[in-house]
């Protein structure tokens, strides 16, 4: 059946008897030949099959012309019928998450729900994506969608990316470079989910409150289902490989060197000054010379001159092929009383730089049992182990790969890396034969190890009793609970900072509990009149905390123990609750089942926002009303269309943040300042603070027509954000650096659209298409002040600027002078490209438009799924690129090398006119600097448009005659790719990127991105 399967119900019409299909659609009943079977299913026609004298028939159900997509999960885990939705709801199947599986289950949304937005962190194999619904209206980047895991409301906290003090993306000054050690929303096994619904905007998610700003995503994950006979087990096994599927464009023609030097020496030799103390690769031209290089086997000067050759692209036999193996096991039945399901997977994954990975093992048990006809108890506990012994740090710095990769020289072996003790100093001395900026590649690999080890349960526990027919109590307790340990070992020779090596530990345990109940009560006032009437509240306590302990001095080399200290351990402990108290109510009212009216609203009572003296005022209201119109049921609609329904909502939420002790002074721990103690703050709180407000409005309609061949979901909505939580400059003198105030306003609009048709259909063939397109635009009303720099880039001024009539994402930076057509204006002496003295505006990080196109082809057994996705309108400034340009190692810097260059521009003459350029650039290091360097950010931002092959899965599923021969339910093999092209002008290696920034992950600033990668894979499914 194309219904959900698992949701058939099968009777003998006139009797009790009956039963529901299996997972995998297949069904028996006791039926004599004169009796009638009725096969049905919410949101499906209903069929009618005389048995006559058949013992077995396959049957396909068709979609109710009355129903828009059968039931779907809302919020609060209220399950609904789609037709009596006032808002936009997107539902994702399992399959549709697990067609291209990646080791974070999210980025299969990409390109499957109009208005979703992931920013990827880019930064390992357990790197974590951001996602956003509909665009961003909060100036201070909190726009994350609420996750909720079956009525769990996954605490960011838990697990998530945690800001350790003194780490950034940026600076070899800097401590340990940061990794990205996941959350667990990234542990959530996708063999588990059975749906996730995407409640895009806040009326959709305003039952949630102040957590709900930003839309919701809910997942359910699968429960047991009755089997007639026995157990149904299921065994899946996936197995995939990935490699980097894009390599910045570099120069082998020109070796390392300043100035189109002609010889080169590696140190001062017979030859002359020494020419290899410079990271720059505007040397001599590999034309068959001998000169005085490096030796391998001493590691000092050749004694003799040696051929001076490139080797092309050997840096990229650095990374190497990543594996990722994931079995799983489920086992599901019971009775007509209980049901239930328990899986077991394990995931070993290799990453794509030496000696990283990660493993984890998860564990999920649904249960529910029907105590007696008025209480049934359910409970769902999934459990999540993940540890690595080793995880990359990101970023551009001495302890990150990729900073070595910018380095490195075209005229080096990567060969000569592989052993990197100095000979005689093992422990102790790291060998690296050029620039000391960077460190051996394998030494990080080996050496500079970042592990963790994370313990993950979420779960909760619900009763419901049916008082009568029409009411009902839910009461539920869930909890998400995570205890992790990491540590961070660097090695004797580690840079600057630390040359006796550093060992540090972070034991972090972060824990949210909540109870709530839920009474709900239905009436039938009469055939044309229902009423449903729910009324709820609940308590949630959060606490984090986080035990860091630091031995920045070793006495022994490798001995990573705080009894190795060689000097005072310093302890930087930070601890953090608060509590939210909410009420809650949902009235729906429906009229002949055409007309629905939804009516919420929810008091929360949030202690990040309370102070002694106004506790009584944390409390904040939250309303939202929604209607649902069918017309199609109403008025006589032409006959090519079956269903239409229009939609509107409105609602009025906000977000008081989750960070407590912003309103009352508190004082902060001193770390290495001094160990144990207490410093004055820097950030004056607000007594006063209010939480964000949005007031949102949205219209939107569904269309099926032709037999539902073809269909379309459209929504354009504006929202209003005022009372943004900002901080402020303040003078010094006052003690503190910046004051906590509510200032701002921002709207925020956009248009979605769905499109899904059948083009061809016949007996044994099936195409399916569906197109999603999302545009989505802000605009920055009121600020306290005329601008706010939100975001500040590495380089060449670089800022992302709020500015009143601006949008959020608009990208400042230094860039070039122009004339006023337009045109560079280069220096009337040297020839090079000057540069404006102030910053100045270069785009909008933020794309204006995303489009998702899949198409499904099903022949007899086959099944092929195809994805591409874009989007457009987006830049972004790329560190990787300036860095690499600046050092002449790519190919646009190869022009002009021996005969000098002429820009393309103009020239400032001395009688005030501009004219063509007509000066030639002799100084190509000076040129190509003054386009690419550091100075200028305009040089080196780059649109981030771009085209993927998203996915591809070709499945084969054995015939059922034929399983059924040899014992089993199902047998499906499929091959797979994820990412397999990316078609974009941006240079370096995937311009779908995000950058860690703390907590959080930020776009604008590309800074020493790891490759992007693409996926190959096969998987096999068997059901017994």
């Amino acid at each position: 059946a194309n219904a959900p399967v698992d949701r058939v119900s099968v009777v003998i019409k006139g009797t009790s008897r009956g039963t529901t299909t299996n997972a995998q659609g297949r069904f028996s009943i006791q039926a004599a030949s004169n009796e009638t079977l009725v096969i049905s299913s919410v949101g499906y026609e209903t069929q009618e099959i005389k048995i006559g004298n058949q013992t077995s028939l396959n049957v396909t159900i068709s979609q109710a012309s009355n129903q828009l997509e059968g039931v779907v999960v809302t919020s609060l885990g209220i399950t609904r019928q789609e037709r009596s939705l006032g808002y936009a709801a997107t539902t994702v199947t399992t399959e549709q998450l697990t067609d291209a599986i990646s080791s974070n289950w999210t980025d299969a949304l990409s390109g499957k729900v109009a208005g979703l937005n992931l920013v990827r962190s880019n930064s390992g194999p357990t790197g974590s994506n951001k996602i956003i619904l509909r665009g961003e209206n909060n100036l201070t980047g909190e726009n994350e969608a609420l996750i909720v895991v079956d009525g769990v409301v996954i605490n960011q906290g838990s697990g998530r990316r945690s800001a350790i003090a003194g780490e950034t993306v940026y600076g070899t000054g800097s401590d340990n470079m940061p990794a990205d050690y996941g959350s667990s929303v990234n542990d959530i096994n996708p063999e588990d989910v059975e749906s996730v619904t995407v409640l895009k905007g806040p009326g959709a998610s305003a039952l949630y409150g102040q957590r709900g700003a930003n839309g919701a995503i809910i997942i359910t994950t699968k429960s047991g289902s009755a089997k007639r006979k026995g157990l149904g087990i299921t065994f899946n096994s996936n197995v995939s490989m990935e490699k980097v599927n894009r390599w910045p464009h570099m120069q082998y023609e020109y070796g390392q060197g300043l100035d189109g030097n002609f010889y080169y020496s590696f140190g001062t030799g017979p030859d002359g000054a020494s020419t290899s103390a410079t990271s720059s690769a505007y040397g001599p031209r590999f034309n068959g010379q001998m000169f005085y290089q490096y030796d391998p086997v001493t590691g000092r000067q050749g004694t003799q001159r040696s051929p001076w050759i490139s080797y092309p692209n050997k840096s990229r036999d650095y990374f190497k092929t990543g594996h990722t193996i994931t079995n799983s096991i489920s086992i599901d039945g019971g009775t007509d009383k209980t049901t239930a399901r328990l899986s077991l997977t394990n995931v070993t994954n290799s990453w794509i730089t030496p000696n990283t990975g990660y493993k984890r093992n998860t564990v999920a048990l649904s249960v529910s049992s029907k105590v007696s006809d008025k209480l049934q108890i359910a409970s769902k506990i999934n459990y999540t182990n993940k540890w690595s012994d080793n995880l990359p740090g990101a970023g551009y710095g001495n302890q990150s790969i990729m900073y070595w990769y910018i380095f490195w020289q075209p005229n080096a072996d990567l060969d000569w890396l592989k052993e990197y003790w100095i000979p005689g100093q093992e422990g102790r001395r790291i060998f690296y034969p050029f620039s000391t900026f960077p460190e051996n590649p394998y030494a990080i690999a080996y050496e500079f190890i970042n592990s963790s080890n994370r313990h993950n349960i979420t779960g909760n526990v619900q009763a419901i009793y049916n008082f009568t027919k029409g009411l009902s109590l839910q009461l539920r307790t869930s909890l998400d609970l995570a205890y992790e340990k990491r540590a961070q070992e660097r090695p004797y020779d580690t840079g600057s900072r630390y040359r006796k090596g550093s060992y540090r530990t972070q034991n972090i345990f972060s824990q949210e509990a909540s109870s709530d109940f839920l009474l709900r009560y239905n009436k039938l006032i009469n055939s044309d009149f229902d009423v449903n009437v729910s009324v709820g509240g609940s308590v949630l306590r959060n606490s984090y905390n986080r035990d860091e302990t630091r031995a920045d001095s070793l006495n022994n080399p490798g001995v990573y123990s705080f009894a190795n200290s060689a000097g005072p351990l310093i302890s930087m402990p930070w601890k953090s609750e608060y509590a939210i108290n909410s009420l809650y109510g949902l009235i729906s009212a429906a009229y002949k089942k055409y007309l629905y009216l939804d009516l919420t609203g929810r008091q929360d009572w949030n202690s990040v926002l309370a102070t002694p003296n106004r506790s009584e005022n944390a409390g904040f209201f939250y309303p939202s009303a929604s209607l649902s119109f069918v017309l199609s049921d109403v008025i006589k609609l032409p006959e090519s269309i079956d269903f239409a329904k229009i939609r509107f909502s409105t609602s009025g939420v906000g977000s008081g943040g989750t960070t407590p002790y912003l309103t009352a002074y508190n004082y902060q721990t001193a770390g290495s300042l001094f160990n144990g103690g207490l410093q004055n703050p820097i950030l004056l709180a607000n007594p006063n603070l209010r939480p964000l407000r949005t007031v949102t409005n949205e219209l939107g309609a569904n269309v099926k027509m032709f037999k539902n061949r073809l269909g379309f979901d459209v929504a354009v909505y504006k929202g209003n954000t005022k009372d943004q939580i900002l901080q402020r400059v303040v003078d010094r003198s006052s003690g503190f650096t910046r004051a906590l105030i509510n200032a701002g306003r921002v709207t925020n609009q956009g248009v979605e659209l769905a499109i899904n048709g059948t083009p061809l259909t016949s007996k044994n063939f099936k195409w399916t298409s569906n197109i999603v397109f999302s545009s989505n635009k802000n605009r920055i009303e009121e600020l306290a002040d005329s601008s706010v720099v939100l975001q500040t880039g590495p380089v060449g001024g670089g800022q992302i600027v709020a500015s009143v009539g601006g949008s959020m994402g608009d990208l400042y930076g230094r860039g070039y002078v122009r004339s006023p057509d337009g045109q560079v204006v280069y220096d009337a002496v040297t020839g090079v490209a000057l540069v404006s003295p102030d910053v100045k505006y270069l785009g909008n990080t933020i794309p204006k438009y995303k489009i998702g196109f899949s198409n499904q082809f099903s022949f007899k057994q086959f099944r092929l799924n195809l994805l591409f996705d874009a989007q457009v309108g987006g830049v972004a400034h790329s560190l990787m690129h300036y860095k690499l340009a600046e050092q002449g190692k790519t190919t646009n810097t190869l022009p002009g090398r021996y005969n000098g260059i002429i820009g393309n521009g103009v020239v400032l003459g001395t009688d005030g006119k501009y004219r063509p350029n007509d000066v030639i650039a002799t100084d190509i290091d000076d040129y190509y600097r003054s386009h690419y360097g550091i100075d200028n950010a305009e040089g080196s931002t780059f649109s981030t448009d771009f085209i993927k092959f998203r996915e591809a899965r070709l499945d084969f599923t054995i015939d059922q005659n034929l399983t059924k021969k040899l014992g089993l339910q199902r047998a499906t093999f499929g091959v797979y790719g994820r990412d397999l092209f990316i078609w974009s002008a941006w240079p370096m290696f995937d311009p779908e990127f995000g950058t860690l920034s703390g907590t959080d992950i930020v776009r604008g600033f590309e800074t020493g991105q790891f490759p992007s990668t693409r996926t190959f894979g096969a998987n096999l499914i068997i059901g017994l």
